[in-house]
C-alpha cells in the first residue's frame, strides 16, 4: 500500500463505510473521517424483492415478481435440471437444461445493461 493518505471504502452489512487512510499515524488512528464531501458512484445490481404469496387468511395473492416475463422460463429450466441431477438414470439431461440456463442468465445480464431506467441513475455497458 502506498505511504500517501487516500481515500478508502468498504462495504459491511449492507452499509458503506467512507474514510481517509494515513499510514503513517498509529495503529489506532488510521483511519479518520472525511472533512469534505465527496461523490460517490455506485454500481449494482439490484435483486428481485422477495414477496408473499399468501394473506393472513392463507389465500394467495396477485402480487407479481419483478423479473420480467421473458426470464420465467429460466428458472423452470434450473429447476428442470435440479431434479435431473436428483436421478441418477437421468443425469444424462441435466447439462442441456444448465445451459438453457445459463444462456438465459447471459441475456438477462444482456437486458440490464439497456438503459431502460428512470431518474437520475446511470447505466455502464459491459460485455459477457
Amino acid at each position: 500500500m502506498s505511504r500517501n493518505k487516500e481515500n478508502v471504502y468498504w462495504v459491511e452489512r449492507d452499509s458503506i463505510g467512507l474514510a481517509l487512510y494515513d499510514p503513517v499515524g498509529s495503529e489506532k488512528n488510521n483511519f479518520k473521517s472525511l472533512t469534505s464531501a465527496q461523490t460517490v458512484t455506485l454500481f449494482y445490481y439490484k435483486k428481485a424483492d422477495h414477496f408473499n404469496t399468501l394473506n393472513e387468511t392463507g389465500m394467495l395473492m396477485s402480487e407479481q415478481s419483478e423479473l420480467p416475463p421473458q426470464f420465467h422460463q429460466h428458472l423452470v429450466e434450473k429447476a428442470i435440471q435440479l431434479g435431473y441431477e436428483t436421478k441418477p438414470d437421468m443425469i444424462q439431461m441435466a447439462p442441456y437444461f444448465a445451459n438453457k440456463f445459463e444462456m438465459g442468465i447471459k441475456e438477462a445480464k444482456m437486458y440490464s445493461n439497456r438503459g431502460r431506467i428512470s431518474g437520475i441513475r446511470t447505466v455502464q455497458q459491459h460485455n459477457y
